[in-house]
């Protein structure tokens, strides 16, 4: 963990963000809502591939490769910081409070809220600059879709 630490001190922080980055953000936050409550829905996982193609008009031979990358770089991910950074620096507050609420969507698309993919959500948002009116509009927003 250390010699982690020290390679991104190193590192630094890039400057700018490519839209890549932005879909790799978003995705990756998606997936770990997905993974919140231990179970792999396909439902989830369709919600994910849905919310995807509208937001960033990708195909299903572009998103699959996307999410297998999602998957591997969050689990090696320190914290939530490194994809949350990239979408405040991206997206205007509008887009983020979108973002949250497609994060509703994926918890949602099961019948159910984990209680662990609502703190989740909740932090998320946090990370984003949002405060509750934007946290309560998004699940609102999720619900009525």
């Amino acid at each position: 963990m250390i010699a982690t630490l020290k390679r991104i001190w190193k590192q630094g922080t890039p400057t700018t963000t490519s839209p890549h980055d932005a879909e790799l953000a978003v995705t990756a936050l998606m997936v770990e809502v997905m993974r919140m409550d231990d179970k792999l829905e396909d439902a989830e996982h369709q919600r994910i591939i849905s919310n995807l193609q509208k937001r960033f008009a990708l195909t299903p031979a572009e998103i699959t490769p996307l999410i297998e990358r999602a998957r591997r770089t969050s689990a090696r991910a320190l914290d939530m910081h490194q994809f949350t950074s990239v979408i405040v620096k991206s997206f205007t507050t509008g887009e983020r409070v979108h973002i949250l609420a497609e994060l509703w969507q994926v918890a949602m698309a099961d019948g159910e809220i984990d209680p662990y993919e609502e703190q989740l959500i909740r932090r998320i948002a946090e990370l984003f600059g949002l405060d509750h009116r934007q946290f309560i509009e998004a699940k609102l927003e999720a619900a009525a879709s």
